[in-house]
């Protein structure tokens, strides 16, 4: 096990604090309070918890972990999310973890825009917005389909997912008809001579 100083101990229950200021002023208090008696074995329990589901983007985008995966480059790997606020909603997750929003390759920033238009062009949303999101201490991009209705987060199962990706990956053949213009000919009438006698 892993053995914090008491530095980190003291920055990790500060974090917690921070986390519970939106709570009611009588939930927060409780709160605080079962932060302030946590002995340091639980702090330090909780941050070995926390450090294994920071690995998960890091296992997505090695593919130990079976996702569905909408497109992926040699910077990123996009794919639908589990827990999905809208339909379409998709997760780019850069294979090498970035840590910070200023550090997010342009590269990825534009393949996610890529996949964000392709997402509008097939599934048809009044709009698809783009954000950089920190979760679990690393920097993703969500495309987050608007079809106009709240938002709500909800857990979708692979065959939903696999469905969305179908529709999402449909390639459209856009039949272009080209008209030919056939040339008129004109056929010009035989002459016709009177009758000449001899």
């Amino acid at each position: 096990m892993m053995t914090l100083s008491k530095e980190k101990i003291k920055t990790a229950k500060e974090q917690l604090s921070v986390q519970i200021q939106n709570l009611p002023f009588g939930q927060r208090e409780e709160a605080q309070k079962q932060i302030d008696s946590l002995s340091d074995e639980a702090i330090e329990e909780m941050i070995s918890q926390q450090t294994g589901k920071q690995e998960i983007f890091r296992m997505i985008a090695s593919k130990q972990i079976d996702s569905v995966i909408v497109d992926e480059n040699s910077e990123a790997i996009a794919v639908l999310s589990i827990r999905a606020l809208s339909r379409g909603h998709t997760l780019v997750i850069p294979k090498e973890a970035v840590k910070s929003e200023e550090k997010m390759p342009k590269k990825i920033v534009d393949f996610a825009v890529a996949v964000g238009k392709k997402i509008q062009d097939n599934l048809k949303p009044k709009k698809v917005d783009v954000k950089k999101e920190q979760k679990l201490g690393e920097i993703i991009l969500e495309i987050i389909p608007d079809y106009g209705s709240k938002l709500a987060e909800k857990e979708i199962s692979k065959n939903e997912l696999e469905e969305v990706l179908k529709e999402i990956n449909v390639i459209k053949i856009e039949k272009t008809v080209e008209k030919i213009k056939k040339k008129k000919i004109v056929r010009e009438k035989p002459l016709k001579l009177g009758r000449r006698i001899p």
